[in-house]
Formats: C-alpha cells, structure tokens, sequence
C-alpha cells in the first residue's frame, strides 16, 4: 500500500514540472518541440479528393494560361490597317471561328467571324464585339470608330506564363485551387499525409447511470473544429472515475493515433486520473498548468513522439485551449504555412476597458460592429469557462497581457476564431 502512494507521488510529481508557466512561455515550448518533430510523410491523392489538404509540393506552370492569344468576346477578328483602309465598304467575311479550332493565317483585307475563347488568327490584331457592327452584303461595317491594336484579345500567358509559381508547398487547398491544377493536367497532387487524432472525454457524470448525468459536450465541439482543419478525428468517453478503465482507453487511442487529446480530469480532485495514468504510460511533461484565463489547467505532455494535449474539462476553456495550441501545433505538423493560411490579426477599436491580473494572461471573447469605417471590437458577455453560448456570438479572441491594461477607445488585434 505504501509502495502504491510513494508510486502515485513520483508519477504526480514527475507530471507537474515545469509548474504554471507564463502563457507566451508555454508558446514558445511547444514551437520549440514542433521544430524537433518531422512533418508527416507525403502522399499523392487525386485532384477531386484534394480539396482542404496540404499541398507537400510546389506547382509551377508547365503551360502558360491563356495558351494562345484569343478571343474575349463573340465578334470579328481582322487588321486594325485593313479596316481602316476599307473605310465604308467594310471587310468581306471569310469563315468563322470557333474554340478548338486551329484558324489559318489571316488573309489580307478580310474579317473572320470569332467565338468568345477561340484562338486569334496569326495577322488579326483586334476584336470588335459582335454588338458594335453591322453586316451588309457580306461585309463587316464598324458602328463606332473603336478598332485598335490588342482591343478584345487576351493574350497567351497575360495570367500567367511558363515556369511561374502557381501554388507553394504548405498551401491548405480550396475549391479555387483546384482549377490551377487541372489545368496544368495534374491528375493526382502531393499532400501531407493526415494526422489522426483521437479526442478523450472522462467523467462518471457522462455514464448513463449516473444519478446526475450530463451530456458529453468536449469531443464533439473538438472533433468539429480539428476537422475543419483537415486532420482525422476519432472520439472516446471514459463514462467513469475508474484509472483502470482510463488507463485501457487511453493506451488503446495511443495505438492508433498520431496526437492525443484529453479533455478534463487534470485538477487536483480525487478523481483527476489523467495526468498521472498518461505519466504511468510513460508519457513526459512539457508543461503543466498555465497563467492564463480561462484555460490555467491546460498541461502538454509527450507519448514517445506523439504529443498529448490535455485540455481543461469546461467546454468554453477547452475550446479556447485548442484554438491557441492545437490548432497552431496542426499547422507546424502539416506544413501549413502560418503566412497564406492561418488566420490574420484583425484590428479595430476596443469599446470597452479591462485590466488583467498581474500575473495573468486574459483571452476575452469579442465581436466586431462597423462604426464610421472602422472595426469597433465589443466585448461578448461570458458566464466563465464553461459557457459555450458566448463562443456563437464571438468572432474572435482579444488578448490582454499579464498586468496590462486596455481603454476604451484603444486599437487592439483580435485573434479571429478558425471555422
């Protein structure tokens, strides 16, 4: 028995150091640890299935876009000269043209009839829309005296020509994307491979048989957010205050999963079992407990080489926790560059004071409202860590350093949510 508690006191204190850590500390930890561990593996998938992965290559034109100069408009192509020349008897029509053909030179004193797309004639030097002439006898005619050189023509590579950058490794993909790479014939694209994450919930109060049960809540926020971020997500509940069964949950999610995430039971009551069953399966601590509201219990560990995120229990906090840690974590690992895809700083005005405790790093829900131009940033209310209301009515997160303070009227950046 007393080799058991001397047991559970060396596992609690090897899971406790470093203690409460200042939260840009805490930052700087984990991107130290980021740094020592590898980007995951690429993989090649078709272009339909690439749609929110992480491109693990670089796409340069191979063709340039337009390929040929062609037209922009539904008109007729002929010499500015010609039909200057030709003053009111207009240019004979000599043929049509239209996308996918190939046309023939342009012969001398002559128009062709052109589709919006089709390739430009070699000699035809402008366009003029079908609108803005007349035909008579066979004869084009100009309503407006509106001919000029490259008028209506775009030119071959004028969006982009050989060899140029289209897309660079660490571009998460959208649907705007993908047409960059079929038209660069691209039928499969090289993206990071993505991460599994499994997301833990314990608590007797979620068993059904619970004379208090409460609705688990953690694992489905949680797994909805790392989703959006294109990463695989499976869920698991501990439905009791059991060690045993945390310990089987936990070992089982560790087989399969490349990081895990526990939300809860990392206080100091009697059933906090996380922290020292994780230390127990040999995991290491980076950092336990933060100086920061809401969110002070947020501890990372590590697993060998797979981190684990133990997130506070209150669903507001959690979900504050993983949008500061989890989700920049995510992007390091998958190469993600922070520059094109994170989501920027947004500054306006703040409506409103607060002082934060001089030891204590305050991330308070906000909303922006325009006033005058300008983005006005209006606190939301919030009941505490737990409230999952304020997170829909909140754009973002405004950070108040330790000991800082912020007036009305200030202008401040706001940490816009990731959705």
């Amino acid at each position: 028995m007393v080799g058991s508690l001397l047991a559970s006191a060396v596992l609690e204190q090897k899971c406790t150091a470093p203690e409460m850590v200042a939260y840009d500390e805490a930052q700087a930890l984990l991107v130290a640890c980021t740094q020592n561990i590898p980007l995951l593996a690429p993989e090649f998938v078709s272009i339909s299935q690439a749609c929110g992965r992480v491109l693990a290559e670089d796409i340069r034109a191979e063709v340039p876009r337009p390929e040929a100069d062609i037209s922009a408009m539904d008109g007729y192509a002929f010499r500015c000269a010609d039909m200057e020349k030709a003053g009111d008897i207009g240019l004979p029509l000599s043929g049509q043209i239209v996308a996918g053909d190939t046309p023939p030179p342009l012969e001398q004193g002559v128009a062709y009839s052109i589709l919006t797309g089709a390739r430009i004639p070699a000699g035809a030097d402008c366009v003029v829309a079908q609108e803005r002439t007349s035909i008579t006898n066979g004869h084009v005619h100009l309503l407006e005296q509106n001919a000029r050189n490259g008028l209506n023509i775009r030119r071959s590579g004028e969006e982009f020509c050989k060899g140029d950058m289209l897309l660079g490794r660490g571009q998460r993909l959208d649907w705007r994307h993908l047409p960059l790479l079929a038209h660069q014939g691209k039928e499969q694209v090289a993206v990071y491979k993505r991460p599994k994450i499994c997301v833990v919930a314990n608590g007797a109060e979620f068993g059904a048989t619970a004379t208090d049960c409460r609705t688990e809540l953690n694992t489905q926020l949680l797994a909805a957010m790392l989703q959006s971020e294109g990463v695989l997500v499976t869920c698991g509940v501990c439905r009791s205050d059991s060690k045993e069964d945390l310990h089987k949950l936990l070992h089982q999610c560790a087989q399969d999963a490349d990081i895990l995430i526990t939300t809860g039971g990392i206080s100091v009551g009697q059933t906090d079992h996380v922290l020292p069953v994780l230390s127990q399966m040999g995991a290491t601590c980076l950092f336990r407990r933060v100086k920061m509201r809401p969110g002070k219990p947020m501890t990372v560990m590590q697993l060998g080489q797979k981190m684990v995120f133990c997130l506070p229990g209150n669903p507001g906090a959690a979900a504050i926790c993983a949008q500061l840690f989890v989700v920049p974590f995510l992007h390091g690992l998958t190469g993600v560059k922070q520059g094109k895809n994170a989501s920027k700083p947004i500054e306006g005005k703040s409506s409103f004071s607060y002082v934060a405790a001089t030891d204590t790093t305050c991330f308070l829900p906000v909303h922006f409202t325009e006033n005058r131009g300008e983005n006005l940033i209006n606190l939301v209310r919030s009941v505490g860590a737990s409230d999952i209301l304020c997170l829909t009515r909140a754009s973002g997160l405004l950070k108040v350093s330790a000991g800082q303070s912020l007036q009305d009227g200030d202008v401040c950046e706001v940490m816009p949510f990731t959705v």
